[in-house]
């Protein structure tokens, strides 16, 4: 199983939401994916030059930028591989914003938050299956 993260349609990243040597799609299974420090992938927020620097960067050097907020712009791309079936009946998804803050009176910085931010859950219960007669190989849950 991967998870596709798409930002107005286009996937940004995918991740790798099963493993190999554990059965973790198994009936009653309960996993916690974290994935910090994702590789950037900016947005509205334009790259500098080859050998242009600045201090502070106009953007952090990780994480995915939704110059538009996440509603309306971000969906999950669910995509079963092989031939396991997996349910899907919640999904939770929580994030870490990063964001400039001030470190002195004339100074900025991107930190990174110290807390999690609850986005939302998709609790619909969906079969996803690479045999159609189980379900669909794709599901998308959109904010």
């Amino acid at each position: 199983m991967t998870a596709d993260v798409l930002r107005n349609g286009v996937q940004l990243v995918r991740l790798r939401l099963d493993y190999e040597y554990e059965d973790d799609l198994e009936p009653g299974a309960f996993r916690s994916y974290t994935y910090s420090q994702l590789p950037r992938r900016n947005d509205q927020t334009p790259e500098l030059p080859d050998g242009i620097g600045r201090i502070p960067m106009p953007y952090p050097d990780y994480g995915l930028e939704f110059s538009g907020g996440l509603t309306g712009h971000m969906k999950l791309r669910l995509h079963i591989h092989g031939d396991d079936l997996w349910i899907k009946d919640n999904v939770s998804m929580d994030i870490l914003e990063v964001r400039q803050v001030a470190t002195s009176f004339d100074s900025i910085a991107w930190r990174q938050d110290s807390t999690w931010s609850y986005v939302g859950d998709w609790t619909q219960d969906v079969s996803i299956s690479q045999d159609p007669s189980e379900g669909p190989s794709v599901w998308v849950l959109a904010l």
